[in-house]
């Protein structure tokens, strides 16, 4: 899947005098493959920008496109069965069900999606393995460390096989060993042919990735490519 931001702006209405723009003309090409991070310090509109690439937030001004679909156009209903269906997303807060047990957790979107879990069970362990998180399968969410948290979202966020994995401050919060796993795990999953998109205020994900949009005060302020 193409997704593109054609002039994209969003304003929020503060009080009945004041308006906070969040997003400024703002234009974004995410092709299949890509590999690209949004960096910028709090509050510099990256993860508004990520929000609306979702579908998530509509803009005020401009329009999104899935491939041929204008987001503008699209119902709500079409548009959350689509990112259902697209994107897996792994969301700065770890959103768990705390009663389930991790394996549950991961698998939750398949039951959403209308999955068969059992024509995913050999996939299921072998995305656990390849993240280094089989041992953890049986314990629930409250039992798991910062970094092993993030890794069980980004194993929910595959498990239905999205064309694209889509996160947000995956490292914030984390030691310097577990973020450098997040680090070589998005590598290794775009080198497969996931297209990635990050939002984050980490300067270290230029190392990896593909593309480097730099965001501030709602604007693409820099750009830089690598390999």
């Amino acid at each position: 899947m193409q997704i593109r931001l054609i002039n994209i702006t969003k304003r929020y209405r503060v009080t009945q005098e004041k308006t906070l723009v969040s997003l400024k003309r703002v234009n974004l090409d995410i092709n299949e493959g890509d590999y690209l991070s949004l960096v910028g310090p709090s509050g510099s509109g990256k993860t508004t920008l990520l929000h609306t690439a979702l579908g998530l937030l509509r803009p005020t001004e401009g329009d999104v496109f899935w491939n041929k679909l204008s987001l503008s156009h699209a119902s709500d209903a079409e548009i959350s069965a689509m990112r259902r269906r697209y994107f897996g997303i792994v969301f700065q807060e770890a959103q768990f069900v705390d009663d389930l047990t991790v394996a549950d957790n991961i698998v939750l979107p398949l039951l959403i999606n209308g999955i068969a879990v059992n024509s995913k069970r050999v996939y299921f362990k072998t995305l656990c393995e390849k993240l280094r998180i089989d041992h953890l399968v049986h314990l629930y969410p409250y039992q798991l460390s910062g970094g092993e948290r993030k890794k069980v979202s980004i194993a929910r966020a595959l498990i239905h096989s999205p064309e694209i994995l889509v996160a947000d401050e995956p490292t914030a919060n984390l030691d310097e060993k577990s973020a450098q796993e997040i680090y070589h795990i998005f590598q290794n999953l775009n080198q497969l042919g996931l297209t990635i998109v990050v939002a984050t205020h980490d300067v270290r994900f230029r190392e990896y990735c593909r593309e480097a949009y730099s965001i501030l005060d709602g604007e693409i302020t820099g750009f830089s490519q690598f390999r």
